[in-house]
C-alpha cells in the first residue's frame, strides 16, 4: 500500500475523532456555564426577600388572607425592618427616631416613634391607615402600591419601635376606646379631602439670593408703594420656607422633586409658577384654594396654618412671578 493511501486512510479514521472531541469539550463547557449560573441564582435569591406565595381559588384570583398578618411574628418584623430602610429610614431615620438625612429639609419634622405621639393613632389598624392614606399636610405620601401584607410587616416593625405600644381591641370590650380608634380613624379620612393642618416653621430660612437680587434690581422710577414691596418681601419669604425646595426659586419647576421609593419607584415634577396665563392668576380664591388645601394624593401639602395675610403676602410674591416671567 502506498504511502498516499496511508494517509488518506489515516486521515478518514481522525476526523470522526476530533468531531467527537468538539462535542465534548462543548458539553463541558455548556455544563459548566449552567452549574455556574445556577448557582449565582442561588446566591442572589437567597439574597433577595422571600414573598410568601399564596394559593388561587378555582375563580384564578388570588386569594390573601390577610387576617394572619395582622398578627405580628419575627419574620414580618424582620421584613418589615428592610421595607423601612427602603421606604421610610430616609426621612424617619433606620429606628424611626426622625433623624433621616431628609428629616432637616420637611416642614414638620418626621416623627419620631420613641417619643412623639401618633397623630392617628398607633394601633395597628391605625397605623395601617396612615401607611395606606399618607398623613395630609405633611411630606408623608402615600404607600397604597404596596401590596396589604408588606404595609403590615412594616406596620410590625414601626409597633416594635415604640415603647409600649397600644393593643388592639379584642371583641369592642371598651366603648371608650372603640370610640376612640373611629374618631382618629375618621380625621385622618377627612384629612385626605378637606384641608389639613401644618405646623409653623420654629426657624424661618434667608430669602433666597436670587429674590433678594430681584428686589435690588427694580429702579426707583419704577418702585412700588412701600406697603406693596413689604407685602412682596413677606411672600418672598414665605414662598422661599414652603415653595421653593419643590418649585425652585424662580417657580420655574423642578424636575425631580422627589423619588417615592415604592415599587416600582414614580418621579413626581412640581407643577411650573412662571405661567401668566394659569387659573389662579386671575382668580386669588383658586390659588388660597390650592394652598390652603393642596392635593390630595399627592405630594403638595395643605397651608391650613397660614394667616389671612400671609396668603395675601405669598400670592403677591407668586404673582409677580408669574406676570414678570414674560410667558
Amino acid at each position: 500500500m502506498s504511502e498516499t493511501e496511508l494517509q488518506s486512510q489515516n486521515k478518514s479514521k481522525s476526523g470522526p475523532l476530533i468531531w467527537l472531541g468538539v462535542m465534548a469539550v462543548s458539553a463541558a463547557v455548556v455544563l459548566y456555564l449552567f452549574i455556574f449560573l445556577y448557582q449565582k441564582g442561588e446566591k442572589v435569591g437567597a439574597l433577595t426577600p422571600k414573598t410568601e406565595q399564596t394559593s388561587k381559588p378555582e375563580g384564578g384570583a388570588s386569594a390573601i388572607d390577610l387576617e394572619k398578618f395582622k398578627i405580628s411574628t419575627p419574620e414580618l418584623v424582620s421584613k418589615g425592618e428592610a421595607l423601612f430602610q427602603i421606604n421610610c429610614a430616609s426621612c424617619h431615620g433606620p429606628k424611626g427616631q426622625g433623624d433621616g438625612p431628609r428629616a432637616a429639609e420637611l416642614n414638620p419634622r418626621p416623627r419620631n416613634y420613641h417619643t412623639e405621639k401618633f397623630k392617628y393613632g398607633a394601633l395597628g389598624s391605625q397605623v395601617f391607615n396612615t401607611i395606606t392614606n399618607g398623613s395630609p399636610g405633611t411630606s408623608m405620601p402615600s404607600f397604597a402600591l404596596l401590596p396589604p401584607e408588606d404595609r403590615w410587616a412594616l406596620v410590625h416593625y414601626v409597633r416594635s419601635q415604640i415603647p409600649n405600644p397600644p393593643q388592639e381591641i379584642e371583641g369592642a370590650t371598651s366603648t371608650q376606646a372603640v370610640e376612640e380608634k373611629k374618631a382618629a380613624t375618621t380625621a385622618q379620612t377627612l384629612e385626605t379631602i378637606l384641608p389639613s393642618a401644618q405646623a409653623k416653621a420654629t426657624e424661618g430660612p434667608r430669602i433666597p439670593i436670587q429674590l433678594a437680587m430681584q428686589q435690588m434690581a427694580v429702579p426707583s422710577a419704577q418702585a412700588k408703594p412701600s406697603s406693596e414691596v413689604i407685602l412682596e418681601e413677606k411672600g418672598a419669604i414665605l414662598f422661599g420656607r414652603y415653595c421653593m425646595p419643590c418649585h425652585g426659586p424662580h417657580g420655574e419647576s423642578r424636575q425631580t422633586v422627589y423619588l417615592l421609593r415604592i415599587n416600582p419607584d414614580r418621579f413626581v415634577r412640581s407643577g411650573n409658577l412662571m405661567n401668566p396665563g394659569a387659573v389662579w392668576v386671575k382668580d386669588k380664591e383658586r390659588f388660597v384654594d390650592i394652598v390652603t388645601k393642596g392635593f390630595p394624593g399627592h405630594l403638595m401639602p395643605g397651608l391650613k396654618s397660614l394667616s389671612q395675610s400671609e396668603i395675601d403676602a405669598l400670592y403677591a410674591h407668586v404673582l409677580k412671578l408669574a406676570t414678570s416671567s414674560g410667558r
